[in-house]
């Protein structure tokens, strides 16, 4: 396997930190909402997505081609509500900001080494 480029390093520790703190925030959500009201059931949720998180984040270090799909597919969705949010009364300026992180991901996860790295 080729060495891990730091794009991938990069977005793998994001992913890292993302999950942890979604964790952490849903842990305080499922807390405050005393485990059966409809915002602890949000907080649970986002814990699981949070735990998925970390679990992309580690297979993006490893070089797993299934993390980098699901890396893809939530950074993807990710610009499709920011841009299905402009026409929801989001301005252009929090659309474009708010993708952007999603497209450096994009771009990071699919640079010649990156894909050399994923074997593909």
């Amino acid at each position: 396997m080729a060495q891990r480029p730091l794009g991938v390093t990069l977005v793998a520790i994001i992913a890292w930190l993302s999950g942890f703190l979604q964790i952490v925030g849903s842990i305080f959500v499922i807390l405050a909402g005393v485990f059966v009201t409809w915002p602890a059931i949000v907080g649970w949720i986002s814990l699981v997505i949070g735990i998925v998180t970390l679990i992309v984040g580690v297979g993006l270090w490893r070089g797993s081609p299934t993390a980098r799909t699901i890396a893809t597919i939530v950074f993807v969705v990710n610009i499709v509500f920011e841009v299905v949010g402009m026409f929801n009364g989001e301005s252009l300026w929090s659309a474009i900001t708010g993708s952007a992180l999603s497209i450096i991901g994009l771009v990071l996860l699919y640079t010649r080494a990156a894909r050399q790295y994923f074997g593909s």
